[in-house]
């Protein structure tokens, strides 16, 4: 993990190894964990994941195995599920949907859908150079949310999970790009997987028991975080002078911190229609006629970001955040920003 690599050979070594389960930069599958974001990763955190994949894992990258009354096994990821149906993806990213009538068995393994003995396909010179790859910064870093997601948009997030107009459904998942900046919608699959995070609300039966902060590994210096959010459950529905409802706290490593009050009626307007407010700019419409909105946070210092926390104020509204991407320093070509204060 000391040594440098060769990153062009590692995108090879991703795209034969990798690419049927994983995304990342574009390429890819996500039947496992997306891995935009991995560079903020050391390169031995990193391989101790891939070399032991059971370590630690979410609940939603266990490995089931089906047996049919026909005696067909299947293998992979409980993809969705219903009332009549499941669904498996395998390890090949293939989708099976199987019959609840014509299961047998189902079993639930505590152990990851990644296979063991990667190390058996390739040697130490192509895990410098797939490390390598990983860990290459760009302009952009895509941040994962995976572990911080706690609330699935596509059904009801607020009163109720059947009402379909409060739901945030969006024309694509996966790496989108806004104002040409790339960021990562976690794939609900279905209704089955959190892809958005929720903070803290008064109001409703859901709101009261979201968190009132989650916390972002960052470990990267910032010159601009970019975010699609912008959006809340009883936000404004125009231009207003309101508090905060949201506070972005960067905790820098030297153990200093600053943050960023965002503002209802000012970066953040209500999710359920297209109103507009003026420190935050319309990013995609949602199919039942709600709205997520982009903006950026400019960082005061130079320094290494270690965490990113969202903090919930003493505020009415429960405040939505779909996706998070770093801009690191560098001599690029600024992107379009609809940056706060």
């Amino acid at each position: 993990t000391e040594r440098t690599g060769d990153s062009g050979i590692g995108k090879a070594i991703f795209t034969k190894n990798c690419a049927t389960c994983h995304i990342f930069k574009g390429e890819g599958k996500t039947v496992g964990p997306n891995l935009n974001g991995m560079s903020v990763h050391p390169k031995a955190e990193l391989l101790t994941h891939i070399l032991d994949p059971n370590r630690s894992v979410e609940a939603n990258y266990r490995q089931y195995t089906v047996l049919t009354v026909d005696g067909v096994v299947i293998s992979g990821l409980l993809a969705a599920e219903s009332l009549t149906t499941i669904e498996v993806i395998d390890a090949q990213g293939k989708r099976h949907t199987i019959l609840r009538e014509d299961i047998e068995e189902l079993i639930a393994s505590r152990k990851s859908a990644m296979p063991e003995g990667f190390e058996q396909s390739i040697n130490n010179e192509g895990f410098v150079n797939l490390l390598e790859y990983l860990t290459e910064h760009e302009q952009f870093i895509p941040l994962g949310l995976e572990k911080a997601a706690n609330t699935v948009s596509t059904h009801g997030m607020f009163s109720r999970r059947d009402n379909k107009h409060e739901r945030l459904i969006l024309p694509k998942w996966g790496t989108i790009r806004f104002n040409g900046i790339p960021f990562n919608l976690i794939d609900p699959q279905g209704t089955t997987v959190n892809n958005v995070v929720m903070l803290n609300g008064p109001n409703g039966p859901f709101a009261p028991q979201m968190p009132k902060s989650v916390s972002i590994r960052s470990r990267t210096s910032a010159k601009g975080i970019h975010m699609l959010s912008g959006v809340a459950g009883w936000a404004s529905q125009k231009p207003s002078q309101g508090k905060a409802c949201l506070i972005v706290r960067l905790k820098y490593a030297d153990g200093k911190a600053e943050e960023h009050s965002l503002v209802d009626g000012q970066h953040f307007a209500d999710y359920i229609g297209t109103f507009d407010v003026p420190k935050s700019q319309l990013a995609f419409r949602a199919a039942d006629g709600g709205q997520l909105r982009y903006l950026s946070i400019r960082p005061k210092r130079d320094e290494v970001i270690e965490t990113i926390e969202l903090v919930k104020p003493d505020h009415h509204t429960a405040p939505l955040v779909v996706a998070m991407t770093l801009e690191v320093p560098g001599s690029y070509v600024d992107a379009k920003t609809h940056e706060t204060d």
